[in-house]
């Protein structure tokens, strides 16, 4: 009669290996665990140590070769192996007095969903543009910054914008033609009237000295009597 043969299963072995192994050791441990699932005719799939598993702080105080631990080393397998070989593992890893703690446990990998990871790569891609534009966006950020030494008074100069100046009320003359335009302007952006020095041989208010020398006298002859 043919004997019955069970296929191999997937399991996911914790280990968890006491603190006084020294750091040089740890790979060679856990070498020593993986040697188990293949005396037992069963393949190791994966090995992780890395975060978040490696040294951590237990849950709560183990009581290990006489005192309490609360640290421990976590290690995570994935193996296939035939169920009737698991006991086997089990036997050895209990004759090692370097694991503190360990558990089996039938593994079944959950199926990826296609949509999650199209969604996943979406959001990776929106990730990478968008770590692309605050690149950009520094770059030009520092172009735009004035340079390196430049006076403060010359930058803040160059950064305030041009004001356009009100042509010079003698140009404005010059363009339409009336003096009088000129003056106003003038007078208007001063604020105050300069009196014009009377001509030549015009007379103002001030007197004119007379023929005689006299001040104040009239310049014409007088026919009357004196």
């Amino acid at each position: 009669m043919r004997q019955y043969t069970p296929d191999a299963r997937t399991y996911e072995l914790m280990t968890v290996l006491s603190p006084d192994v020294p750091e040089d050791d740890i790979t060679g441990v856990l070498d020593a665990i993986s040697g188990y699932v293949t005396d037992a005719g069963g393949t190791v799939q994966g090995v992780q140590r890395d975060s978040p598993w490696g040294r951590r702080r237990l849950a709560y105080p183990i009581r290990h070769a006489g005192r309490d631990v609360r640290d421990g080393y976590y290690t995570l397998y994935h193996l296939e192996l035939a169920p009737s070989r698991v006991a086997d593992v089990e036997r050895d890893l209990k004759l090692n007095t370097q694991v503190i703690r360990y558990l089996v446990t039938h593994y079944t990998p959950k199926p990826i969903d296609p949509r999650e990871q199209i969604d996943a790569e979406i959001d990776a891609e929106e990730a990478a543009a968008a770590a692309y534009a605050a690149a950009q966006a520094a770059a030009q950020a520092t172009t735009a910054s004035p340079a390196e030494g430049a006076s403060p008074v010359a930058a803040a100069a160059a950064a305030v914008p041009a004001v356009e100046t009100e042509e010079a009320p003698v140009a404005q003359a010059a363009e339409t033609g009336d003096p009088a335009a000129g003056a106003d302007s003038q007078d208007a952006g001063a604020g105050t009237t300069t009196p014009e020095a009377p001509a030549p041989g015009v007379t103002g208010d001030a007197p004119v000295a007379g023929t005689d020398g006299t001040p104040g006298a009239d310049n014409d002859t007088d026919t009357g009597e004196r």
